[in-house]
């Protein structure tokens, strides 16, 4: 069911851009499997109609949403706090503008790229915080954290939850620790929740705007894109109870922001509504597959795989402070995500979102190379 599919001739950005390098691609954050047949079925069906209009959300759309939350994270929503946008990264470059006031932006690390690019790139100044790797899990550095929160040039904190690359997934009590420190020096909270839906370990994800401490000053930014792999229909939507920065988030994106590819709202309401099971077993598969690097990296030297709650990513670390060890991947004809564009430029990204029969055949060629690594 879960079987790597062919992408040649769709110009898949993942497979073309190392092409001609003859490198087995586990890079950028789609995955190698087939859509729900649901989804495929609805938009062929949509496109069988020859006018590809202007459209807006519609009432069953965003209903699907509003079901979703209730019975994925119990989270009861009205209708109305949710905001369509063309993706998430637009929405937190949006936060940053909005919100950051040119001051500084907090931002845990490492973290994906255009994350850790947003504050600067609207003006603001990025405030880096480090992750730690603490009781089994990676963990927010609390006390800079909370030494950070306080500065009184500080207005917004951006987070990923679950973490990417880390694949660690904040608890109900970080999220309260966090509403408490947001609370107390009136920081605005932006959420990145794009990878919540792929929880590995059966727990349970907490959206940031269902902690009622953060009702009032938080965006959580979700889309089906990830777990339904439609990141291409170019969709997602913030979730802002709050309505005054509900509003002032509206008017703002006016004319600056897109509204999204109609294909894309009709893939999320398919993916909410028809591919619960789908889902599930797309859990089973993921999981699977995570074990297989784990059991696959855990004898070869050098290298730490600490696998987490979420996402179908695996952050690599090197235990070599000089070593960046995606050379050594790439050398063995893999081409990961290199750590250099997370913030660590030793470790390197894993995307086991692909068929078992392509990650074993990666975990292969890593395997028969890893011993000759030091003569390369």
């Amino acid at each position: 069911m879960f079987n790597t599919v062919n992408r040649d001739n769709t110009h898949a950005i993942k497979w073309e851009l190392y092409r001609d390098k003859n490198l087995l691609p586990m890079w950028v954050a789609d995955m190698d499997i087939a859509s729900p047949s649901a989804i495929t079925d609805a938009l062929v069906k949509r496109v069988s109609h020859p006018i590809y209009g202007y459209t807006h959300p519609w009432p069953s759309l965003n209903q699907s949403v509003v079901n979703w939350c209730k019975s994925q994270y119990d989270w009861s929503i009205e209708a109305d706090w949710i905001v369509w946008m063309p993706g998430v990264v637009p929405s937190f470059n949006l936060a940053c503008l909005l919100y950051g006031k040119g001051g500084r932006v907090i931002v845990q690390t490492p973290n994906y790229p255009p994350l850790l690019a947003a504050a600067e790139r609207q003006g603001c100044t990025a405030v880096n915080i480090p992750s730690l790797f603490d009781q089994n899990r990676w963990q927010l550095d609390w006390a800079t954290l909370e030494q950070e929160l306080a500065h009184p040039d500080c207005h917004l904190l951006i987070l990923c939850n679950p973490m990417n690359p880390l694949g660690a997934l904040l608890s109900a009590d970080d999220l309260e620790k966090i509403a408490q420190l947001c609370q107390a020096h009136e920081v605005i909270y932006c959420s990145d929740e794009i990878h919540c839906d792929l929880i590995l370990d059966g727990s349970q994800h907490v959206p940031a705007g269902s902690i009622e401490a953060l009702a009032e000053r938080s965006i959580t930014l979700m889309a089906a894109s990830k777990t339904f792999n439609i990141a291409g229909l170019g969709c997602s939507f913030a979730i802002i109870p709050d309505k005054k920065l509900r509003s002032a988030w509206q008017q703002r994106m006016t004319d600056l922001i897109p509204h999204p590819n109609f294909l894309g709202y009709i893939g999320a309401e398919i993916a909410f509504s028809e591919c619960q099971q789908w889902h599930q077993d797309l859990l089973v598969h993921l999981k699977q597959n995570q074990q297989r690097i784990e059991q696959a990296l855990q004898p070869l030297d050098g290298l730490i795989y600490r696998p987490q709650s979420a996402t179908f990513l695996a952050w690599i670390e090197s235990t070599a402070d000089d070593q960046p060890i995606a050379q050594h991947f790439i050398k063995a004809g893999i081409m990961p995500s290199e750590g250099k564009f997370f913030g660590n430029s030793n470790h390197a990204r894993l995307n086991f979102g692909t068929g078992a029969e392509t990650l074993d055949k990666a975990l292969g060629l890593l395997t028969d190379y890893w011993p000759e690594r030091h003569g390369n």
